[in-house]
């Protein structure tokens, strides 16, 4: 049966898979199901190619819920001209779209990697990049121990030097969010001014990075907003964000200190200093100091 699910922790991992699975073929279409619906899969699925090649169909945000069930039916007799590969975030063992592509199909997930260190530097290498596990330590430090951003700061750091060590580490990379930093976002949501102080200070202190921080916040702010304007329990709204149930018992918990008014404020105040952090020439951390002095 020629259909994939994939389930895969890294977007560059799930990128070289699936140029394992099409190679080089050119009828690819790719869907995403936050847009379109399993039955517009299923028939894309359907149609044959023209040329009477293999046709690739690569769907996004494949999620185990109640409408997708209507897969089963197609993947009882897929259409062998057709490739289907489904990407999903999580995967459920109990499905019988699960069991059946398990048994039947092709099933690649890599939730980890267990030595990140080797496998950084084994992609410096091919890069042609020296770097050594000391400053490999740092950027994981710097980066959570996501593989994706690493690579993404190695790359960054070769358009300067390709000899990397943690001194380069220090001058070029950023420090992004870290446990303080869903503190120092809570503090602001929940605007306690003694605590938004002091994480202020170690922020600076620290030379963070704002860009992520602020994507961080308007996430926050994103989730109470939606909460503020959707009906039923915590689990049906995570089910319909797509999100952990628990942020939105928080969220829930948030919103009582803000109408639904106050929260888009917040956002479009976050786009506003956004927007002036890549355009303006004042300090970015004068203008983070400004937005929350609005709170």
């Amino acid at each position: 049966m020629n259909v994939y699910l994939l389930s895969i922790f890294s977007l560059r991992i799930l990128h070289d898979e699936i140029n394992k699975i099409v190679g080089d073929a050119t009828n690819v279409i790719r869907m995403n199901l936050d847009e379109a619906s399993i039955s517009d899969v299923i028939n894309e699925c359907g149609y044959g190619s023209l040329l009477d090649e293999q046709k690739y169909v690569i769907v996004n945000n494949f999620k185990f819920i109640k409408e997708n069930a209507t897969l089963n039916e197609y993947l009882k007799q897929p259409n062998p001209q057709t490739t289907l590969i489904l990407i999903a975030d999580n995967i459920d063992k109990r499905s019988s779209i699960y069991k059946m592509i398990s048994t039947k199909g092709h099933l690649i997930v890599i939730d980890v990697i267990k030595d990140l260190s080797n496998r950084i530097n084994n992609y410096a290498k091919n890069q042609k990049i020296s770097i050594d596990y000391l400053a490999i330590n740092k950027l994981l430090d710097h980066n959570l121990n996501n593989y994706d951003l690493v690579l993404n700061e190695i790359d960054k750091i070769a358009l300067v030097t390709d000899k990397i060590n943690t001194e380069v580490v220090e001058k070029y990379s950023y420090r992004l969010v870290s446990e303080d930093n869903f503190e120092f976002c809570d503090a602001i949501i929940k605007k306690d001014y003694a605590q938004i102080d002091k994480y202020l200070q170690d922020f600076i202190d620290l030379k963070l990075e704002l860009s992520p921080f602020l994507a961080l916040l308007a996430g926050q702010y994103r989730i109470i907003y939606a909460v503020k304007c959707m009906d039923g329990t915590n689990e049906s709204i995570a089910k319909k964000l797509g999100v952990h149930p628990f942020r939105v018992k928080l969220a829930r918990e948030k919103s009582l200190m803000y109408t639904k008014d106050e929260v888009q404020k917040k956002l479009l105040d976050l786009c506003e200093l956004d927007y002036q952090l890549k355009t303006s020439n004042i300090d970015k951390y004068i203008l983070f100091k400004i937005f929350l002095l609005n709170l």
